[in-house]
């Protein structure tokens, strides 16, 4: 088989085995997959290692030593007392080499000569009784089995990067407590998305659609469609809820403590240094002019401010309309402003 293929067949095969497709579980899957070859001198290991290539060829035929079941045990535990006992990159990472050469070892049996996969005893494995019917290096029959290789590497990313395969099952499924694990897992990096089926509480009519994940509240969400902002079970019933993983985002809260200080200055200054963000208030401040304060009210959204007495109660409140809010305002007491970055297009 080419050099390409057996990388994309031990790559896509150790990605999807331990779920995983991270740099170091990828590149030793690919160097695991080269190391069959290096027994010629012709392979790109092989001219890479001239030396061991030249050395091994001189003394075992092709598709021998190197491609046995004993490489493999050499390999893993070189790589166990290395990757996992010297440099503890823990045992996805130490496994990952030893298992991208048995899958590449594995290949070539569905190749015309086979491989001796139990030396040093002399039989040939091979796959298929009908030499006619068995891989050419090169062939056609090659390029397809490339081609679904690296189909099945780009269908496990995906699936790693919503969680894996019983994760994105689960998230299909719309269960919740699997909902509610793949956004705590990627809430800090990524934009979290949910499409919601079901139906407004307030008058029932039909919903059908995407929201952005702000937070969850209580094993509940609190999403917005760029109008407003709503929890799942209150405005909105949903009868399917399904998420999936957005563009790259940053996640940050910052504290601000007020004593006695005009409000609106202070936030304004944050909306200024983050432009492309979405604010969003949480928190309680005793305020100095309650009666002048008027919550915009709508009944099918989540009320994000409440005022009681002296005491405003901000829950997710966008801190665009806080500005607004509380022009003239004096505050004493604490705000925790969450950050989402950048905005997303709704």
């Amino acid at each position: 088989m080419m050099s390409l293929t057996h990388a994309a067949i031990a790559v896509a095969g150790v990605s999807f085995v331990f779920s995983d497709v991270s740099p170091n579980l990828v590149i030793l899957a690919l160097m695991g997959s080269q190391i069959p070859d290096i027994d010629l001198s012709t392979s790109y290991i092989g001219q890479i290692c001239f030396p061991v290539s030249h050395f091994l060829e001189d003394r075992f035929p092709h598709r021998t030593v190197t491609h046995s079941l004993l490489a493999t045990l050499i390999l893993a535990i070189a790589s166990i007392l290395i990757v996992q006992g010297w440099l503890h990159l823990g045992w996805k990472i130490a496994l990952a080499l030893p298992a991208g050469h048995l899958f590449s070892c594995y290949a070539d049996m569905f190749t015309k000569k086979g491989i001796q996969w139990f030396y040093p005893l002399p039989a040939w494995c091979v796959h298929g009784s009908n030499p006619n019917r068995r891989l050419r290096t090169g062939g056609l029959g090659e390029y397809w089995v490339l081609a679904g290789a690296i189909a099945l590497l780009i269908s496990n990313y995906y699936v790693v990067q919503s969680g894996g395969l019983v994760q994105t099952a689960s998230q299909q499924l719309g269960i919740k407590s699997s909902l509610l694990k793949m956004y705590d897992k990627n809430a800090s990096r990524h934009h979290i998305w949910a499409t919601i089926e079901g139906v407004k509480a307030s008058d029932r009519s039909p919903i059908n659609q995407r929201y952005l994940i702000l937070a969850t509240e209580k094993d509940e969400f609190m999403v917005t469609d760029g109008q407003g902002i709503y929890k799942t079970w209150e405005q909105i019933i949903p009868t399917r809820l399904t998420t999936n993983l957005g563009q790259v985002a940053t996640t940050h809260a910052q504290t601000i403590t007020f004593n006695n200080e005009p409000i609106t200055p202070i936030l304004k200054q944050f909306a200024t240094a983050n432009p492309n963000s979405i604010l969003l208030l949480n928190g309680q401040l005793e305020v100095s002019f309650p009666d002048e304060i008027h919550p915009v009210l709508k009944i099918d959204q989540f009320p994000t401010l409440k005022v009681s007495g002296k005491t405003a109660t901000f829950t997710y409140h966008p801190l665009t309309l806080g500005v607004k809010d509380f022009q003239s305002q004096y505050g004493t007491g604490t705000l925790t402003i969450k950050s989402i970055t950048p905005i997303p297009q709704f």
